[in-house]
């Protein structure tokens, strides 16, 4: 298609075609929106929301990348989007008080996720993120290190086996194999490919905004979108529910037990014993904000390597000479390229690329008067893209992120995990087995692109719009 050149009305379907800039790999994505917003009528902002409930990538403007801290205003609501580094240290940790969930954000998450850490408010989630916080200790995490490497080997040649594979899926599988194991020691054997399907298919209608969530309808009124899709969710907490409840029966007997993060998350109480509802919250949360980062994060490093030979041989050559045999070690430390291609990777599609707020009380940010109710929009693909803070912001480079080029970034410029008091608590975790899964993949399997180059489509992270299909080249 071609885009709308000289049209009053932004052409939502227009796609472009990957290309190359000063030698860069620019993949493709949405084309930001050129019109002023401010000059929308009705029309304008009908077609807006459609286009952002289908794919809310579909919602960023020229303005978002090229400008600073923008302020829209429409039906009825104000929206203010931080994007200067200082704007968002001050919304995001200096004020951080004056925010609170939006109704947008939790009217999408609440109905699955309930009380886990990613939507839980107020003394609940200072309780449980206090409890929580000695699970994911640097210590803790790198214990798992080994785990995640073994069943990582032991499951490759199963997933890798094709000629040609939805190398999505692979990742998808692969990343819940390696948490079934961490986090459950594979106890939910029986149903372990059951719940992956369930798993999927729930993460799949998560995260997509129904259109009355953009509007002041009220959280009542159903959402169309969503009817029949919260069986998955009941069964899913249903099983892990029970699993949970078997597991805390064998401590309380003073059996032995695996020592794995559901016998970390069941102990660590701070003094308060964790109900099956609020283990089963804070686990579905995990799976779905820890299982989709990595997931996600590999589909689409694996993606841009396919692209750029150079970048992808130096991985290989870098991965080939870890000693995976020796004693345990740091993988991130060990393999400095190899986190620098992810961290690239998770520049340009953010694992959690939206942080969605409100100001609970009048409010002065970015320079800027804002009302209580503010919608406070905290958007990461812009920043991650923004054309005054990045070299090249649509290009894949890893280097920019290999030690010393790495100190050039704001530590608000570059936001994977999130940020202020509800950054992502596993950021360690999940990095540490991104860095392993991709240094073993790029060890045995060399992934080449088959057909069409893939279309990023944002739910609870950016996903592919379609299977991403590979043609698998054995390595070793």
């Amino acid at each position: 298609m071609t885009p709308d050149m000289g049209q009053t009305r932004h052409d939502y379907r227009f796609r472009p075609e990957p290309r190359w800039d000063d030698g860069r790999f620019v993949p493709p994505v949405p084309r930001p929106i050129k019109i002023d917003i401010a000059s929308w009528d009705r029309i304008d902002w009908i077609r807006y929301m459609l286009a952002a409930s289908r794919n809310p990538i579909h919602g960023q403007t020229n303005l978002s990348i090229a400008d600073f801290d923008q302020v829209a205003r429409g039906l009825g609501r104000t929206f203010f989007t931080p994007s200067h580094p200082d704007t968002l240290r001050e919304t995001f940790v200096t004020k951080a008080d004056a925010l609170r969930l939006s109704g947008i954000r939790n009217a999408i998450l609440k109905p699955v996720l309930r009380n886990g850490l990613l939507t839980s408010e107020g003394d609940r989630w200072r309780h449980d993120r206090r409890a929580l916080a000695p699970v994911f200790t640097p210590r803790n995490v790198n214990g798992f290190a080994q785990g995640m490497a073994r069943t990582t080997q032991a499951q490759l040649d199963r997933l890798m086996g094709d000629d040609r594979v939805a190398f999505d899926q692979v990742c998808v599988d692969l990343t819940y194999q390696v948490l079934s194991d961490v986090l459950f020691s594979g106890e939910l054997e029986g149903g372990r490919q059951a719940s992956l399907r369930d798993i999927d298919r729930f993460l799949s209608s998560m995260g997509r905004p129904d259109p009355f969530d953009l509007t002041a309808i009220p959280a009542w009124v159903p959402r169309l979108t969503r009817l029949g899709k919260m069986g998955i969710v009941k069964r899913l907490r249903r099983n892990i529910g029970q699993l949970g409840e078997a597991r805390r029966d064998r401590i309380e007997a003073g059996e032995t037990v695996p020592d794995d993060l559901l016998t970390l998350m069941l102990t660590a109480t701070d003094g308060e014993a964790m109900s099956e509802a609020l283990l089963v919250d804070q686990l579905i949360t995990f799976i779905a904000a820890g299982h989709e980062t990595t997931s996600r994060a590999l589909t689409w490093l694996f993606y841009l390597l396919s692209q750029d030979d150079a970048a992808r041989a130096r991985l290989e050559a870098e991965a080939d000479g870890l000693d995976t045999d020796g004693p345990a070690q740091d993988w991130p430390d060990a393999l400095p390229y190899t986190g620098s291609c992810i961290d690239e990777a998770m520049r340009l599609y953010p694992p959690a690329p939206f942080l969605s707020r409100e100001l609970n009380r009048d409010e002065t940010l970015g320079g800027k008067a804002l009302p209580e109710g503010t919608i406070v929009f905290g958007n990461l693909w812009t920043v991650h893209r923004h054309r005054k803070l990045w070299e090249h912001p649509d290009a894949f480079m890893p280097d920019r992120f290999l030690p010393g080029a790495r100190d050039a970034i704001d530590r608000f410029q570059y936001l994977p995990f999130g940020l202020g008091p509800r950054v992502c608590i596993g950021s360690r975790f999940a990095k540490m087995e991104a860095v392993i899964l991709t240094a073993l993949i790029a060890r045995r399997y060399r992934l080449h692109l088959e057909g069409d180059h893939p279309w990023p489509l944002a739910r609870v992270t950016v996903r592919t719009e379609t299977p991403l299909t590979m043609r698998v080249e054995r390595r070793k």
